[in-house]
């Protein structure tokens, strides 16, 4: 199909897609029993404390989420702008490295009251999580546009995602100090969104209408992730002997 033809299949404006994602990140994260729970300060504090923990684990493994968009990406010599696709996905891969993400996750979790956070166990949930994205990414039948879009969904819902945490932790939690690694994401969150979305666009021609039914999809998992953690760690206190 020619590059034109494609052109005109993305009718939707980069702000459209944007509000309409961050509309359905708004009303995931409502229906969220966990972050429900952190709102209100309802959710136990070593609850709180563990699953960011969790989130830790796979928040260390997300530069393999990005591999695969690399992994998937078209070829030279085909009908898309390999090189476009390419130096977006490297530009957020290099802010990955160069921001000290890892560094900046470390001192959240201290601040929460983990000491070690290479003594953070994975869960089964949490290993099922950071595995998903490869295989479903990698099957045969999907194709590189459909992993950056869904790259892109939870990129945006994180900013949003952040700011439930910061009030939270303030409000019910004690804690104000430490929290860089999630005030820079809120910044970072749609600047990155918006190169990937650029990706997509200008890159691959990909379908905007279908790709949002992919960044929609990918919020929805994301958001589940915590709140099937939550689950566990709960019925793990509830289950623990007095």
């Amino acid at each position: 199909m020619a590059a034109d033809h494609w052109r005109t299949m993305t009718s939707l404006a980069g702000s459209a897609v944007s509000a309409d994602l961050l509309a359905h990140a708004r009303a995931t994260l409502d229906d969220s029993v966990f972050f429900s729970d952190l709102r209100t300060g309802k959710a136990p504090q070593e609850v709180v404390r563990d699953v960011f923990g969790q989130y830790y684990l796979w928040r260390n493994q997300f530069h393999r989420w990005l591999g695969v968009c690399v992994v998937k990406s078209p070829a030279f010599g085909t009908e898309f702008d390999v090189s476009r696709v390419l130096s977006g996905l490297a530009g957020h891969l290099e802010e990955e490295v160069g921001g000290d993400h890892h560094g900046l996750a470390v001192r959240m979790l201290r601040a929460l009251g983990v000491e070690r956070p290479s003594a953070v166990a994975p869960l089964p949930v949490t290993a099922a999580y950071c595995a998903s994205f490869p295989e479903r990414f990698l099957a045969p039948e999907r194709d590189g546009a459909q992993a950056v879009a869904a790259l892109a969904g939870r990129e945006i819902a994180a900013p949003v995602r952040n700011r439930v945490v910061i009030d939270a932790l303030a409000a019910h939690y004690g804690v104000s100090a430490g929290l860089e690694f999630l005030t820079v994401h809120e910044t970072k969150g749609p600047e990155t969104f918006a190169a990937l979305w650029d990706v997509l666009v200008n890159g691959y021609f990909a379908d905007e209408a279908l790709m949002v039914g992919a960044a929609r999809r990918e919020i929805g998992e994301h958001v589940a992730f915590w709140d099937e953690v939550y689950a566990q760690l709960s019925r793990a206190l509830t289950a623990a002997p007095a």
